[in-house]
């Protein structure tokens, strides 16, 4: 463990978990990325080009802007499958068409990346920005000690609460056993 941990430099107040919501002002990104994510049923939907389970699962009250760890919506899944139905249906559900992913991805980018000149020339139509969003970095990725401190980063949101409680615990307890191994100490 380094002397003066990135962790320790972060002055709060930290970000609470609220599910798997966008946290960029374009409703997409999340920095919580360790595993804790929705039930992401319509982003299966979208990836499986199912219509109907996608329909469903927004009738029955799943969020059509849901985030995954990297930040994805289900449009970036339809735009990535090419399905044009799909994301004519969740636009009209209420899909944010620019919310940008954690590498600041749009779902304009996902169809472009796989060659879906339908899907990109619609999501264009509908108000989709070519520009890139800003990027995010997941809380337990390694930083630089003052990343929140520089201008760069400044666009960046604070760390979860939760993580910043679970790395000051590690950080006590790596503490406590160096201690126990350095002599006189």
């Amino acid at each position: 463990m380094e002397k003066s941990p990135w962790v320790m430099n972060v002055k709060g107040p930290f970000l609470q978990w609220k599910g798997p919501v966008g946290i960029k002002e374009d409703g997409g990104g999340c920095t919580r990325g360790r595993g804790r994510v929705g039930p992401m049923v319509v982003h299966r939907a979208a990836a499986s080009r199912d219509k109907a389970a996608l329909t469903k699962a927004v009738e029955e009250g799943h969020d059509v802007n849901e985030v995954e760890a990297a930040g994805n919506t289900p449009l970036h899944f339809a735009c990535f499958e090419g399905w044009l139905e799909g994301c004519e249906l969740l636009l009209q559900l209420g899909a944010k068409v620019n919310a940008s992913n954690n590498a600041g991805d749009r779902p304009y980018h996902w169809a472009s990346n796989m060659g879906h000149t339908a899907v990109m020339e619609f999501i264009k139509k509908n108000g989709g920005q070519t520009d890139h969003g800003k990027v995010l970095v997941q809380d337990h990725i390694p930083k630089v000690k003052d990343f929140h401190q520089r201008a760069c980063w400044a666009h960046h949101p604070q760390p979860h609460q939760e993580y910043m409680d679970y790395r000051k615990k590690q950080e006590e307890a790596y503490e406590t056993e160096q201690k126990k191994l350095v002599p006189g100490m």
